[in-house]
C-alpha cells in the first residue's frame, strides 16, 4: 500500500505542504513554473536535475537554499536590479555577467570584471 500518496497534487500544493501557508516567493515561482510545464523542464532551464527541483519544492534539499533562490529568481522572476555600470538590468543578466568564467574579451567584460566583485547586488562575493 502506498499510503496517502496524492498523485494529483500540484507542485504548488506540495510546496504549501512543505513550506507552510506562506512559502517564500521564489518557491512559489518554482512551483508555478513546474506546474505550467514539468519539474524536468524547469530543471533543464536551471541546468539542474528534476530531483533538485523536487527537493526544493518539498523543502528536502541539503544544499544552499540561498543559491537556489538566486537561480530561481533570475530564471523565473521578472526582477530588475540597479547595476552601477548599466542602470536597471534583469537579475538574470546581473547573475550571468558576474559569473562569467571566460577572460574579458571587450570593454564591457573588462568593466564587469572590475565592478562586479564589489557590487552590492553581487550575492556571490565573499564577505571579509
Amino acid at each position: 500500500m502506498m499510503g496517502n500518496l496524492n498523485i494529483t497534487a500540484t507542485n504548488l500544493d506540495r510546496a504549501l505542504a512543505a513550506w507552510g501557508a506562506a512559502p517564500p516567493e521564489w518557491v512559489r515561482l518554482l512551483a508555478d513554473a513546474a506546474d505550467r510545464t514539468s519539474q524536468r523542464a524547469v530543471a533543464d532551464q536551471l541546468g539542474k536535475s528534476a530531483g533538485y527541483v523536487s527537493r526544493l519544492i518539498n523543502r528536502a534539499y541539503a544544499g544552499s537554499y540561498e543559491e537556489a533562490e538566486t537561480q530561481v529568481r533570475a530564471r523565473f522572476g521578472a526582477e530588475q536590479v540597479q547595476c552601477p555600470l548599466w542602470g536597471a538590468i534583469p537579475l538574470a543578466s546581473c547573475v550571468q555577467l558576474r559569473r562569467r568564467k571566460r577572460p574579458p574579451q571587450n570593454h564591457m567584460h573588462h568593466a564587469c570584471a572590475r565592478t562586479c566583485p564589489t557590487c552590492p547586488n553581487n550575492t556571490d562575493r565573499q564577505e571579509d
